[in-house]
């Protein structure tokens, strides 16, 4: 009976595409937040930026990049690159905040983003999205409908 009961539940929460959804919907909703938060009070964040020795361009460009990013992943349009780059982007963060001499506790929530990010970047859009740029059959980018590009470069 149990089993019964665990595979029925399991099955009702097969939905990939929806998982992957939810994942971008609010990895990429809490990128959006934060870039219109820095581009609210720029002044504040040129200054955060400006004390750890980078410039404001580069807090622009962070602002920028949050801003477009996450509404990229929320509606799952170069959801890869963007996934890559805000990872890189996380760890980066860690490190100019400290790392982890305060302890693992202190970049809980940036270690969450990196591997939010990360799984982003390795899963691709999925099916909800605007575009989604990845093969299905593949994960090649801008495969010709069912025909794969890596299928048209490798002789058989």
């Amino acid at each position: 009976m149990f089993t019964d009961l665990a595979t029925s539940v399991s099955r009702f929460l097969y939905r990939e595409s929806l998982g992957l959804f939810l994942l971008r919907l609010v990895t990429g909703g809490i990128f959006l937040h934060h870039g219109i938060m820095k581009l609210g009070d720029m002044d504040k964040v040129v200054g955060m930026f400006s004390s750890m020795g980078l410039s404001a361009g580069v807090a622009w460009f962070i602002a920028l990049l949050e801003v477009i990013g996450g509404a990229a992943l929320i509606i799952g349009v170069a959801t890869r690159l963007f996934g890559i780059i805000f990872a890189i982007q996380m760890f980066v963060a860690i490190f100019l905040t400290g790392g982890f001499a305060q302890g693992l506790g202190s970049q809980e929530f940036h270690l969450l983003l990196v591997a939010a990010s990360l799984a982003v970047a390795l899963i691709g859009s999925g099916r909800v999205s605007i575009f989604a740029m990845e093969c299905e059959n593949c994960g090649g980018m801008f495969c010709d409908g069912n025909v794969c590009v890596i299928e048209e470069e490798i002789p058989t």
